[in-house]
């Protein structure tokens, strides 16, 4: 019979085939949910017209989806025997959390706001110019229980809980098998793909990238969910302060000055994409930006020797073995990457079409 320690020394960490699978699921619950969460919706406003557009069942929602997170996470690596490839806190040479860990995040999500400002504005009047409202996908923060509910879903449970999935599970899998730079952006798409919602689509791949690269320069999730919290509050200081106003002004200004709007939205970019390269290059002692991941074959050492050729020949077909296996663990793993971001496509799409002809 094992002991609880020996059941967890058992465990065996999240390679780059189970991250991929543990995507598929993660999916799968937000599916799940949001079915859940449709059903709910029209009893309620079946009983009380109305109540189900409110900002409490909303933001309730969102901390529905955020504890099915929790429980999946919790539930599905216990499960399966497994244990996270990743730290919170420490990186791999042991070193805990320094203030630079907390501090940086919080500049990066600020120059992340201001370079993404502009481009995300400007995909908000095509989104209107297809046809979907203005309104669509606002939430109605009409009460004081519906912001602290949603300063509890936005801000600090779905940091937590979809950067484990995505920066931590998800990323360190694929980089296994991947360069980082494709890691991240595989891991970007699928997080975006995971809001099925045609309206936040450029933001949140942004978000996801700088994520991507503060994980892995890091080594640890801390940093990105600092970041992702500090994003997503900035977003409802925005919405909630009269500074949302003064923004309006200035987007009135540079409607009517086109050329100037172009060159403007150009500069902030360029210059928020430079300062967050500089900081991800220089904040951290190691672990380079752009390192490749896979199987490296090794190379037998040159021997006349017979018994030397022999074993040279056995390590070269044990390599080439460890090379079919590996092109076949990298085609079943991204049949399942691939499965969620198609059911997440279908779901952007069908989200699309509905907010067009409602």
């Amino acid at each position: 019979m094992l002991t609880r320690g020996n059941e967890k020394n058992n465990r065996t960490a999240y390679d780059y085939y189970s991250s991929c699978a543990f995507y598929l699921f993660a999916v799968l619950v937000v599916l799940l949910c949001q079915g859940v969460a449709g059903v709910v919706a029209a009893a309620i406003e079946r009983a009380y017209a109305g109540a189900s557009s409110g900002g409490i069942f909303n933001t309730a929602c969102m901390i529905f989806f955020q504890a099915a997170n929790f429980a999946f996470i919790y539930f599905y690596t216990r499960i399966m025997r497994k244990k996270l490839n990743f730290d919170y806190f420490k990186n791999s040479c042991g070193r805990g959390v320094t203030p630079k860990i907390v501090i940086l995040p919080i500049l990066l999500a600020v120059v992340l706001m201001c370079g993404m400002y502009l481009p995300t504005l400007w995909y908000g009047y095509f989104t209107r110019a297809i046809g979907i409202p203005e309104s669509a996908g606002a939430l109605e923060l009409d009460s004081a229980g519906a912001i602290v509910m949603i300063v509890i879903a936005s801000v600090i449970f779905a940091p937590i809980f979809e950067e484990t999935i995505y920066r931590g599970v998800l990323l360190h899998g694929l980089k296994d098998e991947f360069s980082v730079t494709k890691s991240v952006m595989l891991v970007a798409l699928a997080f975006m793909m995971m809001h099925m919602s045609p309206l936040q689509v450029v933001f949140q791949f942004a978000l996801g990238v700088l994520s991507g690269y503060l994980a892995i320069k890091s080594e640890r999730l801390l940093p990105s969910v600092i970041l992702h919290a500090t994003a997503n509050a900035l977003a409802l200081i925005i919405q909630l302060t009269p500074f949302a106003a003064v923004l309006d002004g200035s987007v009135v200004w540079l409607t009517n000055h086109i050329a100037a709007a172009v060159m403007i939205t150009i500069l902030f970019f360029a210059v928020a994409f430079f300062i967050c390269f500089v900081l991800l290059r220089y904040a951290f002692d190691k672990t380079h930006l752009f390192t490749h991941g896979g199987v490296d074959a090794a190379k037998p050492d040159d021997n006349n020797d017979d018994g030397a050729a022999e074993q040279a020949d056995s390590h070269a077909q044990e390599i080439m073995k460890e090379q079919v296996m590996s092109q076949i663990t990298r085609r079943d793993g991204l049949a399942r990457y691939f499965i969620g971001i198609g059911i997440c496509a279908v779901m952007f799409i069908i989200n699309l079409v509905s907010m067009i002809v409602l």
